[in-house]
């Protein structure tokens, strides 16, 4: 039988290590992530490696988003660690677009194939946070499972910061000690805290946007998937209005707005076809009040992001909703979310295409991906073409459902000048007759049978609320 776990200090982290490896050149440590973000360990590691003591194997740090401080992205250390990050925040993105870190391009629903047995990112080490039942000694991973289950199989040291400061979350969150190398239990720093959204303060564009969503695709006994920003808080605020009933949820990330949803009783997940009675997720994020709802709940329930993000999971749960947004989006259909353009990358591809390919037809629900038409800026976020050398979350033939504060396009089942004619529609007035002007007189896109200029086409509901934009 394995040992339990032993106490070290976080200055011991380096010294496990260097005595582990002592004959490897390089190692791979797969680093907890989000809300849980083991920070305090990650500060004693990069002391180690900045004061050469001990002598430690070349590190690859491998992530999705980090919170807090990454402090082994300091210049001058990329020859002893480098990160290797799936999402990033500013830090990382900084640091990947001045060329000290690696983005690692993978969807939620595969990291497997980064980190699993044999794969080339398969983990030596594994850090991350647990919070410790009271009475059973079980440890949950609290807020954030992703991928933690795979990498602790792997790793042949696994590191945990004990937080009393995080929730204990049930479902597939728990850790056995013996499972543990070695925890961490004095000197750690909390998780981190958002703050609750202002659902009073969403601007027109972002309100009728949510308007649209929950009008003509929210009905009893939908299962959502949801993000965290303005525009999924106004499709939640949207929701919370109309009071539809039996709604379930099956995320990625569970945060303040669902948590309305369930204390409101508009989320039951009494109708879900798995998982039936509790809403499903891989990872916590949000406000103090959002971790204290969550802690020893078996309303909430935590899974790792193979299954959150599976297709085979998320047919089941149909019919199934799906908002997500993106950084642009062009005529032919293609999305984009990770990179503005090919030499500035911004976060990650996340679960966006695993939701918008599990629902691969409007019998399973609609992959809804809700931006607004403009920038802060002014500018369009509908293009002609997308930027050459990014990649996409989704691509013309994937079809998606785009919705603006201007209208729906459901590019499902579209002609290519169809779909092109219908983005166009909804884009913001300002750039709109340049669009449709375009399209008319390009002879490679095949205008619709019976189609004349003006004609709204198929696939398109304009917006007709009471909701005016600033200006109008």
């Amino acid at each position: 039988m394995k040992a339990l776990p032993r106490l070290i200090q976080l200055a011991e982290i380096a010294d496990v290590i260097a005595a582990r490896f002592s004959d490897r050149e390089m190692i791979t440590c797969y680093v907890g992530s989000n809300a849980a973000t083991p920070t305090a360990a990650l500060l004693a590691l990069t002391d180690a490696v900045k004061n050469r003591s001990p002598r430690l194997p070349f590190l690859r740090m491998v992530h999705v988003l980090l919170q807090g401080p990454v402090p082994y992205l300091e210049k001058g250390l990329q020859d002893r660690v480098l990160t290797y990050s799936i999402f990033s925040g500013g830090d990382v993105r900084n640091a990947a677009n001045q060329g000290l870190a690696f983005y690692l391009p993978c969807t939620l629903a595969n990291l497997n194939v980064l980190i699993g047995k044999g794969q080339n990112f398969a983990p030596d080490v594994a850090i991350f946070k647990v919070r410790r039942h009271p009475h059973t000694g079980e440890y949950s991973l609290g807020l954030s499972v992703e991928a933690l289950h795979t990498a602790i199989d792997q790793a042949k040291i696994v590191i945990a910061e004990v937080d009393p400061s995080m929730p204990y979350t049930l479902g597939q969150s728990l850790v056995d000690a013996q499972s543990i190398d070695y925890i961490i239990e004095e000197d750690i720093l909390p998780v981190y805290e958002h703050p609750s959204p202002d659902f009073g303060r969403l601007s027109p564009a972002e309100r009728r946007i949510g308007a649209l969503i929950t009008e003509h695709f929210i009905r009893d006994g939908v299962t959502l998937q949801t993000g965290i920003g303005k525009i999924p808080d106004a499709v939640i605020s949207m929701i919370e209005d109309a009071a539809p009933r039996d709604l379930g949820v099956q995320t990625e990330l569970y945060g303040d707005g669902l948590m309305r949803l369930q204390q409101a009783g508009i989320v039951t997940n009494r109708r879900k076809g798995i998982n039936m009675g509790y809403s499903t997720t891989s990872l916590v994020m949000g406000s103090r009040s959002l971790y204290d709802y969550v802690h020893m709940r078996s309303g909430v329930q935590m899974r790792p992001c193979t299954f959150t993000n599976a297709a085979e999971t998320i047919r089941q749960n149909r019919p199934f909703i799906s908002v997500n947004t993106a950084i642009g989006v062009d005529l032919f259909g293609n999305v984009w979310a990770d990179f503005i353009d090919p030499r500035r990358y911004y976060s990650g591809v996340g679960g966006q295409p695993d939701f918008i390919r599990a629902i691969n037809e409007p019998t399973i629900g609609a992959p809804i991906i809700a931006i607004k038409s403009v920038t802060d800026k002014g500018e369009s976020k509908i293009v002609p073409m997308h930027p050459p050398g990014i990649s996409l979350t989704a691509s013309g033939y994937d079809g998606v459902v785009l919705v603006t504060e201007y209208g729906i396009a459901d590019l499902r089942a579209l002609t290519l000048g169809a779909k092109a004619l219908a983005i166009a529609w909804v884009a913001h007035p300002r750039y709109r007759e340049e669009f449709l002007k375009r399209l008319h007189d390009d002879p490679i896109i095949t205008k619709p049978h019976r189609y004349w200029p003006g004609k709204i086409p198929d696939g398109v509901r304009l917006y007709e609320g009471d909701i005016a934009l600033d200006g109008e």
